[in-house]
């Protein structure tokens, strides 16, 4: 059960309780009364600075949990990024992975790149061993040594095709390397990017997770100190509730006060609490057919139709000592005016009480507006009078 419903209803319980009076002393001074006043008067700040203080509670906590509630969703976005993050790592390890078997093929297809260089170098070598050996014998020497034409054409045929093979070699060597080495660049090269990207992602999410493990400890700090807060308001609600009592007291003794006074409702005919003309009486007092179940049952009032918002007016001066939610009446409003007579206005419209708890009024003043609230019908006015503890016919008392 909330607080604020336990509050509500001990005030409305308190209060009530004045409603109908017992047997006690009802002498008091103007003197009393206004000690009353001012006692009352500082009963009722503190009760205010209570229920700011109990507000400012409530506005911390509702500020501490908008903050979890902000944290929550801090807390989601920083898991959809490590998500999104992992992701990006295991990418990126399988493309390393490609990368470093491509890397690996291009390391063999270099080493045998050199092995043919070697080889192509081995033959030049041999060529050139092979020239060094015969002695210092030019292309020319081969061609004059030729015995006539036919063997100077099969000899410069055969330079040719030496010239040919010779300057294929040094191609094949320059291509080979030069093809190989770029791709072996190339892999290498990708091999870096992949693995500053690699570690660009890893710090990211080691930041990320860091930043999650430090949200976690944030909210459980907001935890703790709603818990705290809750435990708060739960002491600073209690003291309300002290002063509550308090001043439900306080108010009953104020009723006695005034209704022992001179200026309290003497007794004799009360005020009609609608004006003239502008009700009918639906139902009367005593046994008549429930309008709910169609039973015979007792009717402690009078009924006074009329149309909604109609003015209902206090039938004499006196203390307000209810003023609030009652069940089966509604909203209603009670009226102290002496020691022995209480009236109750019942069926008041939404929002239609104009008065509240302790406050004096005066015959014919303006209370409420009539309604249809609690165990009703149709918009009217329930009008009871108490003497004595018992609810009695109004009929005589307006008339």
């Amino acid at each position: 059960m909330r607080k604020k419903i336990t509050l509500a209803l001990l005030i409305a319980g308190l209060v009530a309780g004045t409603a109908i009076p017992t047997n006690v002393s009802w002498a008091a001074s103007k003197a009393s009364l206004d000690k009353i006043n001012q006692e009352l008067k500082a009963i009722q700040k503190k009760y205010k600075e209570q229920q700011a203080q109990v507000k400012a509670t409530d506005q911390k906590i509702a500020s501490v949990q908008k903050q979890q509630k902000d944290l929550q969703t801090e807390l989601m976005q920083i898991d959809l990024r490590r998500n999104d993050t992992q992701k990006k790592l295991d990418k990126l390890e399988s493309q390393m992975e490609d990368t470093k078997e491509k890397a690996a093929q291009a390391q063999d297809q270099l080493d045998e790149a050199k092995d043919r260089v070697a080889k192509r170098e081995t033959l030049l070598k041999t060529r050139v061993k092979s020239m060094y050996e015969r002695g210092n014998v030019s292309y020319l020497d081969v061609l004059m040594g030729s015995s006539d034409f036919g063997d100077f054409l099969t000899r410069m045929q055969g330079l040719q095709m030496i010239l040919e093979q010779d300057t294929r070699i040094l191609e094949d060597n320059i291509r080979d390397k030069e093809t190989i080495e770029t791709k072996k660049k190339e892999i290498d090269h990708q091999l870096v990017v992949y693995a500053g990207m690699f570690e660009e992602a890893e710090n990211l999410k080691a930041e990320l997770d860091k930043q999650y493990k430090q949200s976690l400890v944030v909210k459980a700090e907001l935890q703790k100190q709603e818990k705290e807060l809750h435990e708060i308001k739960q002491e600073e609600e209690e003291q309300l509730l002290a002063i509550a009592r308090e001043q439900s007291a306080k108010y009953a003794e104020r009723v006695r006060a005034m209704s022992a006074g001179t200026s309290g409702y003497k007794g004799g005919k009360l005020g009609l609490p609608i004006a003239s003309g502008s009700f009918r009486i639906s139902s009367g007092f005593g046994m008549r057919s429930d309008p709910f179940t169609g039973r015979a049952a007792g009717h402690n009032g009078l009924d006074m139709a009329a149309p909604k918002g109609t003015t209902i007016r206090a039938a004499e001066k006196g203390i307000v000592i209810f003023a609030g939610y009652s069940n089966g009446f509604g909203n209603t409003v009670m009226i102290k005016h002496n020691s022995e007579i209480t009236t109750l206005y019942g069926h008041i419209r939404e929002g239609g009480i104009m008065v509240s708890v302790g406050q004096s009024v005066e015959r014919g003043q303006k209370i409420a507006e009539v309604g249809a609230t609690g165990r009703a019908t149709g918009n009217h006015l329930h009008f009871t009078v108490y003497k004595n503890d018992v609810a009695v016919d109004p009929t005589p008392y307006i008339r």
